[in-house]
């Protein structure tokens, strides 16, 4: 396992992703300037719905969270103002998707996105998103070598079967 991480910060056998301002500071922005916009044609309605939402874009880079436990090998995701941490346990763990979004040969967002199995269905989570896909990419490599870094560690076996 390499040992400079990139997006997480290792607490004991916990690993924290650390928070990405880029993506959620710039869509942000983009409504606060809307919301300047309505102030400058004298609308309030959109200068309100657009100023309201840029705060909640703030708020919500806060309250998003993503969790790798060791310990209780599960991954616990938290995304959005109202919805509750959830665990993810890895024999549940399916794969990742990488979405990109393209508008006009611009790519606008990248999500990284996990799948997982819930009660016998099939069940989707975004983990992160931004602008670039090796990002991404190396967001969920990353991942991958937390969670199964430690499987190939220990002591060599030997015998006949080896």
């Amino acid at each position: 396992m390499r040992t400079k991480l990139q997006y997480f910060t290792k607490n004991e056998n916990q690993y924290i992703m650390k928070r990405e301002y880029g993506f959620a500071l710039i869509i942000s922005l983009a409504l606060a300037a809307f919301a300047g916009a309505g102030i400058w044609i004298k609308e309030m309605a959109m200068f309100w719905i657009f100023g309201i939402l840029s705060v909640l874009s703030l708020i919500s880079v806060w309250s998003k969270q993503v969790i790798i436990d060791l310990d209780r090998k599960e991954i616990i995701v938290k995304m959005g103002l109202i919805g509750k941490p959830f665990p993810i346990p890895f024999q549940d763990f399916q794969n990742f998707e990488l979405v990109r979004l393209k508008q006009y040969l611009l790519t606008t967002n990248t999500s990284l996105n996990i799948y997982y199995l819930k009660d016998g269905k099939e069940k989707c989570a975004m983990i992160a998103q931004g602008f670039t896909s090796k990002a991404m990419q190396n967001l969920a490599n990353e991942i991958d070598e937390i969670i199964h870094g430690d499987e190939h560690s220990g002591e060599i076996q030997s015998g006949k079967n080896c």
